[in-house]
């Protein structure tokens, strides 16, 4: 349990795919445990939940916590960060973008990294999601590799694994997506280096269920400049 790889799972209403993704991560043999959050969902992903925690799974161990409304993916985060055991972390989308078997090449090249942190980006791969999307990354992926000094590829990929240790020292406060902007941030802030790893991808579109919006990328940039100029403050 201690040597493995806890994924945190948020969920918002993803009745349609929250049951495949467990199943999946479940099955994966780096993944020592499953923290799934659901942060207020109204639709059957609560049932769902409810079902799977009868069948006391324990290989690998599932916890499943809950949020009686909805507080973002932040919030999400932070409520799964009280629970997780490994020594490494991730956070793993409910829906079926981004894929479980590919969680091994992360672990893998952890295992030669200095700070032990990896990013999956999705940059050499052809679907990328909306064009507007993929002009949200790349300001994105200037914006930390200019204040930061960082090479990334990728900074706003679902696929970070990261030393629990250092989720822990990050203290982070956000409560929604912007919370992928604060930890890029805090980790450039104390010289943590990254390395990126490639992977495949299946964007999902906005009628099906994909939540991040533009504004989300305004809310990035306020974080990632408060992290940088105003770090004191951001506590």
């Amino acid at each position: 349990m201690k040597d493995g790889i806890s994924l945190i799972i948020p969920v918002l209403n993803e009745e349609k795919t929250i049951a495949t993704i467990i199943k999946k991560c479940a099955s994966q043999s780096l993944v020592s445990q499953l923290v799934i959050v659901n942060d207020g969902s109204t639709d059957q992903t609560r049932s769902i939940l409810n079902k799977i925690r009868k069948k006391n799974i324990r290989n690998p161990l599932i916890t499943i916590l809950s949020h009686e409304s909805n507080m973002g993916k932040g919030a999400a985060i932070k409520t799964g960060l009280t629970e997780v055991l490994g020594k490494y972390v991730m956070v793993q989308d409910a829906d079926l973008e981004y894929s479980p078997d590919e969680i091994k090449y992360l672990f893998n090249e952890a295992q030669k990294t200095k700070d032990g942190i990896v990013f999956g980006t999705r940059s050499h791969h052809r679907k990328k999601g909306y064009i507007l999307a993929q002009l949200g990354n790349w300001y994105l992926n200037l914006m930390f590799n200019f204040l930061f000094g960082y090479h990334l590829s990728d900074s706003y990929t679902c696929y970070k694994l990261i030393p629990k240790i250092i989720w822990q020292k990050m203290d982070l406060q956000s409560n929604g997506f912007e919370i992928d902007a604060e930890l890029v941030a805090k980790m450039g802030m104390q010289g943590y280096q990254i390395k990126e790893v490639p992977i495949t991808y299946f964007p999902r579109k906005y009628a099906e269920g994909k939540k991040i919006k533009w504004l989300d990328l305004f809310k990035a940039t306020g974080v990632a400049i408060k992290v940088r100029f105003l770090a004191s403050k951001f506590t």
